[in-house]
């Protein structure tokens, strides 16, 4: 019910709202690994420990930064990629009507094929071992996401604020800018958010499975499956759930701060 205080007074509450609350989770899902671990064959589920030891082993043999910064490569371009064309043609469809009637349903079959099926289809199209085939699969699987919500932002800007600024003649350019832009950003960052983590795990399984150019996390995990190395396969994983949470909590949270300051200053007040 809103406005019921919380029990123990305003400290729990101030401890709740603090980012404190995110680390004591992280803390508990690590001890949890960790118990479970303990409980199982170390050929089943290594400790936390063994996976940052095989971590360590793998970045002295320099395979990890090399691995870190190709399949960041190929999560960044291919989302890159999936914002661009997705965004031009939500824009468009958010515009033009017709656009949105001949596009939407093209869309909605893309959005409907299954990840992996993609990347067999990539597999046949473009071959294996190259980039093109893990671009080729992050884009297509993201840009559904993206030219969704672009279609509903730009839809849903005011009406009445549109006339207005028709009545004064504002330039396009100028409209585009102060009017649709800052409200489409309110749908399409929620987007970029779920779509990143969408682009990472696809990176990674097309890497896995077409094997791309060079040394990446797919090809590192694939390794270790080939090895039956369980702790370098946690090792490949954490690498790439800390290099998604970088992604995020370093580039993509900032960004945001910094091209919508007003929703920053709300959530402080709240």
């Amino acid at each position: 019910m809103a406005g019921k205080p919380w029990p123990g007074g305003g400290s729990l509450r101030r401890l709740v709202d603090t980012p404190w609350m995110g680390l004591l989770g992280l803390v508990t899902f690590v001890l949890a690994w960790h118990l479970a671990a303990l409980g199982s064959d170390p050929w089943i589920l290594p400790t936390p420990a063994e996976t940052l030891t095989a971590l360590v082993t793998l970045a002295r043999s320099g395979a990890l930064g090399r691995a870190a910064l190709a399949t960041t490569g190929n999560t960044l371009t291919g989302f890159a990629l999936a914002v661009l064309i997705g965004g031009a043609l939500g824009a468009a469809g958010g515009i033009w009507a017709p656009v949105r009637r001949f596009v939407g349903p093209v869309v909605t079959v893309l959005q409907g094929v299954p990840q992996i099926a993609w990347v067999v289809l990539a597999m046949f199209w473009f071959g294996i071992s190259n980039d093109r085939s893990v671009l080729f699969t992050v884009a297509v699987a993201v840009l559904p996401i993206v030219f969704t919500s672009v279609v509903e932002g730009v839809r849903t800007v005011d009406r009445s604020l549109l006339a207005m600024a028709r009545s004064f003649r504002t330039p396009p350019a100028m409209l585009a800018r102060d009017v649709y832009f800052p409200h489409v950003l309110s749908y399409l960052f929620p987007a970029i958010f779920s779509g990143v983590g969408i682009a990472w795990k696809v990176a990674v399984m097309g890497e896995l499975l077409l094997g791309g150019s060079g040394r990446t996390i797919g090809v590192g995990l694939l390794s270790a499956r080939t090895h039956v190395d369980v702790p370098a396969a946690m090792a490949w994983v954490l690498l790439a759930v800390l290099l998604g949470f970088a992604l995020e909590y370093v580039v993509l949270r900032p960004l945001r701060r910094w091209l919508e300051p007003w929703r920053h200053t709300d959530e402080g007040r709240a």
